[in-house]
This record gives structure tokens, sequence and C-alpha cells, in this order.
């Protein structure tokens, strides 16, 4: 019967090779110095390991990660022995706390599988002289010596980024409650308001409100999307339900003055799968973009249809121009015409679009017809 250490991939502890064995293996090993690429080359640390699990040969990068001053000195030593583990305790990748280690987890899968592994893993340090945590990826891939197997590992760290995923978890959620608590009570205000000139004014606060939260959710959605952790719902969406929310919710911008949204005629009303919030993001920004593009008393319409294809589409079209300077640079990270510190619009549509929801985002302008984004998606992901 499987245990639950050798299920999750920990095991009893292991047979070792002595330090004469080990150091056997660096010997042969040392071939890799002499080879066409030097694994001192490599920025990152990496080490060799043998069946047991010990490092027979480790680059420059490695063994000053470790403190080590030469390749005998780490010979023989396990990866978790070597960064200071508080958990090894001479039996790095045998204790029971090294059932939910990634690095033990990816060598034994390479090990098992002879394939690349990744994993995640937070390594606590026992030392008083050394920082307290490692917050590491491992990637770990067969490799051969002699026609002998072995497992390649390399470290890098990912501190900075799950410190910052941290923050932000914790930024959007404070903030979010924040803003939802301000729209919660200016609709009490409403209510307990009479005067025509108040409510006036509260009714556009309200609208300010809306328009924070929104953004504040649509910087989150682009946070997720760009960290790979953006989960994805599946929803029957019906074609001129979602344009006509949209029409009513942008309709209320400050960029939608004098300006007007319209259904183009020949849209089709149908079903189709996917997430809906993603989907109004998308459109959303297709939207705010057309009417920030055009002139006053322009008229920006959103139309849809489904192809030969299976697949959905629609439509933002306005009558504005854009230059072929501009029109090269579109979809790059971070460029926009309106100014520094934006430009995640067109960018994080397309990530949106081709990453999380299996379709596309192009666009058309000519100085005749104007400018006309395109969502296209599946009827139905092939998840679903």
């Amino acid at each position: 019967m499987t245990s639950q250490m050798e299920k999750h991939g920990s095991a009893a502890p292991s047979h070792r090779l002595s330090r004469a064995e080990a150091l056997s293996q660096l010997r042969e090993a040392r071939t890799i110095e002499k080879g066409p690429v030097s694994l001192d080359a490599v920025a990152m640390p990496v080490a060799v390991l043998n069946e047991q699990r010990q490092v027979i040969f480790a680059n420059l990068a490695f063994r000053e990660f470790v403190g080590a001053r030469s390749l005998e000195d780490l010979c023989g030593d396990r990866p978790g022995e070597l960064l200071g583990c508080a958990n090894a305790n001479g039996a790095c990748g045998d204790s029971e706390a090294c059932e939910f280690c990634g690095a033990a987890q990816a060598i034994r899968e390479t090990q098992r599988t002879r394939r690349v592994a990744v994993r995640e893993c937070n390594i606590s340090v026992g030392t008083a002289d050394r920082k307290p945590a490692y917050d590491l990826q491992a990637l770990t891939s067969p490799f051969e010596i002699g026609g002998k197997p072995y497992v390649l590992i390399s470290f890098s760290d990912i501190s900075h980024q799950k410190q910052r995923q941290s923050l932000e978890r914790i930024f959007f959620h404070d903030i979010l409650n924040t803003a939802s608590s301000f729209k919660v009570y200016l609709d009490l205000l409403r209510r307990g308001t009479a005067d025509e000139g108040s409510l006036g004014l509260i009714s556009r606060l309200s609208v300010i409100s809306d328009t924070l939260v929104e953004e504040i959710e649509g910087q989150k959605v682009f946070v997720s999307a760009e960290n790979g952790t953006l989960q994805c719902q599946r929803n029957l969406i019906e074609s001129t339900s979602i344009a006509t929310q949209l029409m009513e919710q942008v309709g209320g911008l400050e960029a939608a003055k004098e300006r007007s949204i319209q259904i183009a005629p020949f849209s089709e009303s149908f079903s189709f799968v996917s997430d809906d919030s993603l989907v109004k993001r998308i459109l959303g920004n297709m939207l705010k973009n057309a009417l920030e593009a055009s002139p006053a008393r322009s008229v920006v319409t959103i139309g849809f249809g489904k192809g030969t294809d299976d697949h959905a589409w629609f439509n933002v079209h306005n009558p504005t121009y854009i230059e072929p300077v501009v029109q090269k640079q579109i979809f790059r990270r971070y460029f926009s015409t309106k100014g520094r510190d934006r430009g995640l619009g067109t960018w994080g549509m397309r990530l949106l679009a081709e990453q999380y929801l299996g379709g596309s985002v192009s666009f058309t302008s000519t100085p005749e017809e104007g400018t006309t984004f395109t969502l296209a998606l599946p009827l139905r992901p092939l998840d679903f």
C-alpha cells in the first residue's frame, strides 16, 4: 500500500553515498566544466544531484548562494542541508516536513518521470546568521553524465514576487472594502435626503464611486491575469443583453458626454458560453477607448454576431483614424497615447482574450472608415 509520504513525494530515510563515493562522482562530473557551455556562465544557482539526491557538482552561483568555497566543500550534501533548512537535520528529503517541500517533490518527480518539474518551496533557515526563510522556485530536469542518470536542479529567488502578491491581495481587499463602504453610505444618504440640489450632488458622487470600484476591480483582474492566478468562470451570455448593460454602464462616464453609443443595425442576438465579467471588462475598455478617441457629437457603435467557425464576435467602432506609428505599438504593454502611467487597456484586453477566454482581439483603422476593434470568442470553450 502506498504510504501518505510516498503519495506526496517524500519517503522514509534513504540511502546515501559516502563522501568518498560522492567525490568519485564529482571527478567524473568535472567533465561538465570542459564542455562547450560552462554552468558557471549561468546566472542562477544550478546543481547536479545523484540518484541519492546528493549534490555532486554545482556552478559558481550555487556555491556563492550556499557559501561554499569549493566543489569539495558541498559534495555529498543535499540541497536543503546546504541551504541551512531547519527541517533537514542531516536528512534532506526524508523528514516529515519534506512531504510538503516543493524542491523535494520536483526532484522525486524528475527521478520518476525523467521529465522537467517546477515547484515553489519555502525553506526556513535555522541558523542565526542567515535570513529566516527563502521563497524559491525549484526547476528540475533529467541529466546524464557518462550515460548515468542525474538531476539538474536550479533555484530562482521569488521572495519579492511572493511579497508583492501578498501586498497586492491586502491592498485590493482593503481599498475595495473602503470604496464599497463609501458607496453604501452614499445610497443611505440619498434615501434620507429630499432636497433636489443635494440629491443631484449625491447622484454624481454615486457615479464617481461606481467608477472607482470598477477601476479597482479592473486593476485587480489585470494583476491576477499577469500573475497567472486569475480564475475563469463559465456563464451563459446573451449578446444583446451584455451590450445593453455595457452601454448603460459606460454611458454615465465623463468620456460619454456629447457622444452617443448605439447598437449597430446588423447585430444578431445569440447566446454563448464564456466568463461574463471578463467579456464585459474587454468590451468596456473598447467602448471607453472609443469614446475618449472620438470628437464631440460623435457616434460610437457596438455590433455583434456569429461567424461560420463557431465563434462569436463583437465590434466597437469609432470614426477616428489611428496614425500608422501608433497602430504599430497599440498592443505593446504600457504603451498609451494618453500620457505616462497608462497603457494597460489594449494590452490587457488581448491578455484576457487570448490567455483566458480562448479568443482574440484585433483592430483595423483607415482614414475613410475610422477604427474598429474586434473581440472574437468561441461560442463554447473547449473545457466546457
